[in-house]
């Protein structure tokens, strides 16, 4: 009883884990097709860049993502392969089980075969019901044989099925050895590709030295435009939150004004200004006999939104890690914050936004639902859109083309512009993101 007990719960546990491992695995093999994609894409990126005689910043950044990539990419190799392992073990285990069960059902219908030949003779079959003492007795007799033909019966049968099983479980053992050959097959070859890509990247960096005066200049003119930006980004982004607070006032005091039973167009209207309308509804609630509601002062990042576009920063937030692309195809090849340079030691870069590699012409879209709150044009730079969900705005920069304008309704995926693309063959986007007046990392709010 302890040792069936003891191999149900076995059973039970290699189903469980091998359930989670399965699903753990679709998840690395999905991954790692999307990695496989994603470096694609960058040897897309690279064909174009490598057009130049002289080597680029943007191809060291797109190789060092590329690399990066590949890495991973091992490294999901090597987590599948374990979990081929674990599976190989549990097989094997099974197979041990099942080969030792059939052993004992084997032993036990050899057993019961040798006591029906030992007493044949004794006990013939016909003998031993005519035998009886009486015909309930007989019946009981011949119930008994046919209950004995059925057990044998069910041991052959057992037998079978066990042998059927035992077979299955070893052909599904060498799929999985095959795939694990396969796997680390694939992961040597991964291995000796990245050997060469570093190899790459070392020429790369190599020549890219001898351009480092050039490159401090090129790193002084891009901060010096990115500073340029964010303090017009902040501008307006002060201002539209100013603009919010305003509306979400003035939507306040009209409620409360019906509330007390003021008419619009009859006691007030739209160019009556908040102090009065607030004055009139002090008023009327003296005549009603209504405590005066205390006035709520708010400030700074925590200013009132309507309530629609709370919703829609409500939205927003619970989107994080799900936002699409702003491009339809795109690696990241500049992380967000104060970075070290790549090629000038002692230089650090600092990114108010993330730079999104892409194809020649390529088209930005809305990361999500939104208005557009502004068109920015820098003298000396590209144009950026800059759009408003709630109290979050996201910003599209390095833009030749612009499709929307200031207060354009946007939807997720809209096509906004068109990403400029310099005379490298480097198509860029500079993605950012803000929270009230605070620069935030806009890479763990997209869809990985």
């Amino acid at each position: 009883m302890l040792s069936k007990l003891f191999y149900i719960l076995l059973f039970c546990s290699i189903a469980f884990t091998a359930s989670a491992q399965r699903d753990r695995k679709v998840q690395l093999q999905e991954r790692k097709t999307q990695l496989q994609d994603e470096i694609d894409f960058a040897n897309k990126i690279l064909q174009e860049t490598k057009k130049n005689e002289k080597s680029t910043l943007g191809e060291m950044r797109t190789l060092a993502q590329k690399i990066r990539m590949r890495e991973e990419l091992i490294r999901t190799i090597d987590r599948e392969i374990n979990i081929i392992n674990k599976e190989i073990n549990a097989l094997q285990i099974q197979i041990d089980t099942l080969e030792a069960n059939t052993e004992i059902l084997k032993a036990e219908y050899a057993e019961t075969i040798r006591q029906a030949y030992k007493n044949k003779n004794k006990n013939n079959r016909i003998m031993f019901v005519l035998s009886s003492e009486n015909f309930t007795q007989a019946l009981k007799r011949m119930s008994y044989l046919k209950q004995y033909a059925n057990f044998r019966e069910k041991q052959v049968n057992e037998i079978k099925a066990k042998q059927e099983e035992l077979g299955i479980k070893i052909e599904a053992l060498k799929s999985q050895k095959a795939k694990q050959a396969k796997l680390r097959q694939s992961k040597e070859g991964e291995r000796s590709t990245l050997v060469s890509e570093k190899d790459e990247q070392q020429n790369v960096v190599n020549e890219l030295k001898n351009q480092e005066k050039e490159i401090i200049k090129e790193i002084q003119a891009k901060q010096k435009e990115a500073d340029k930006l964010e303090k017009e980004l902040q501008r307006i982004i002060a201002d539209e939150l100013r603009k919010a607070r305003e509306i979400a006032e003035r939507e306040k005091l009209e409620s409360e004004a019906k509330e007390v039973g003021l008419v619009d167009g009859k006691d007030y209207t739209k160019r009556t200004n908040n102090k009065k309308l607030l004055a009139l509804i002090n008023e009327k609630r003296k005549s009603l006999n209504l405590k005066e509601k205390p006035k709520e002062e708010v400030t700074g990042a925590s200013y009132a939104l309507t309530p629609a576009a709370q919703q829609l920063a409500k939205n927003f937030v619970a989107n994080k890690g799900k936002l699409p692309w702003p491009v339809e195809r795109g690696i990241v090849v500049g992380k967000f914050g104060v970075q070290p340079h790549p090629i000038v030691k002692g230089i650090v870069e600092n990114n108010p936004h993330i730079e999104i590699a892409t194809e020649p012409g390529a088209e930005v879209r809305a990361a999500f639902d939104g208005e557009v709150s502004s068109v920015i044009r820098i003298p000396g730079a590209n144009k950026v859109v800059l759009v408003r969900h709630g109290n979050y705005f996201t910003v599209y920069g390095n833009l030749i083309d612009v499709y929307v304008k200031m207060g354009d309704k946007v939807t997720t995926k809209q096509k906004l512009g068109k990403i400029y693309t310099d005379k490298q063959q480097q198509t860029v986007l500079q993605f950012g993101l803000w929270q009230d007046e605070k620069i935030q990392n806009p890479e763990p709010w997209l869809v990985h």
